[in-house]
């Protein structure tokens, strides 16, 4: 009898393990179709369905884009992998919808909705563009000029007659400005670096990185998860996303 009763007292144990379990995943489910619902920059404001997303993007985070963006987000220079703690975007100002449709369709990804403008020519190659065969190369000269152009727009000591040189080339036939914008402030609507502040997608922002850049180009890609993520989670790790760059005290990434 003794024994039979701990079979009982098992396998009722069991049961309400299970009908917990199931509770837990229909909670999880109806909170998870409430996320994908919402305005999804709004959810920010939603404290509950905030933490809810956070804390199930950051295993998103950690099992899909931690080994491009790092443990913490802060990216690689040396790759062009972005920093996504920091206040400087490259596409959009930071907002979870804009984050959410990178995840979705990423950057270059061949992907027909990804983006996929302001390719860096490499201005050394006969045909610096491959896609604008009307930029023509810089010549060694051109391309000391045009970075010591670029030192300057950030405000650093340069050569002022190689700056000047330089800048009628950017804004001139290297056609610099199309992404960058003639004061090199970029554009967040095509995913073209802001030039005049002190963060660098690639290198650190002394001469011999920027000379590598204009000479070599740069074409950097962002995978697309759509079909590989459900839309739950692709909102949970962009509500993830946002979190990084907003911190006290911070106002973007």
């Amino acid at each position: 009898m003794k024994v039979d009763l701990n079979w009982r007292w098992l396998g009722g144990g069991a049961t309400i393990l299970l009908i917990g379990f199931a509770v837990f995943l229909a909670i999880r489910s109806e909170t998870e179709a409430r996320l994908v619902r919402a305005d999804p920059d709004a959810v920010p404001a939603d404290t509950s369905l905030m933490r809810f997303a956070t804390a199930h993007g950051k295993s998103v985070y950690d099992g899909h884009c931690a080994g491009c963006h790092g443990e913490t987000g802060t990216g690689d220079p040396a790759r062009g992998i972005p920093n996504l703690t920091d206040a400087d975007w490259l596409y959009g100002s930071g907002m979870v919808s804009e984050i959410e449709k990178i995840v979705f369709y990423g950057i270059r990804s061949h992907n027909p909705k990804a983006w996929n403008l302001a390719v860096m020519p490499a201005y050394t190659r006969p045909l610096p563009s491959k896609t604008e065969p009307n930029i023509p190369p810089l010549t060694p000269q051109g391309l000391s000029d045009v970075t010591e152009f670029v030192v300057s727009l950030g405000g650093r000591p340069a050569d002022a007659a190689a700056a000047k040189r330089g800048g009628l080339l950017f804004n001139g036939q290297g056609g610099c400005y199309d992404c960058h914008l003639p004061d090199g402030s970029g554009d967040t609507a095509i995913g073209a670096p802001n030039l005049t502040d002190s963060i660098w997608l690639y290198g650190d922002g002394s001469r011999e990185s920027i000379m590598r850049s204009i000479a070599k180009g740069h074409e950097g890609v962002c995978p697309a998860w759509v079909g590989k993520l459900t839309p739950a989670e692709i909102r949970e790790v962009a509500a993830y996303v946002y979190t990084l760059s907003h911190q006290a005290g911070q106002t973007g990434s």
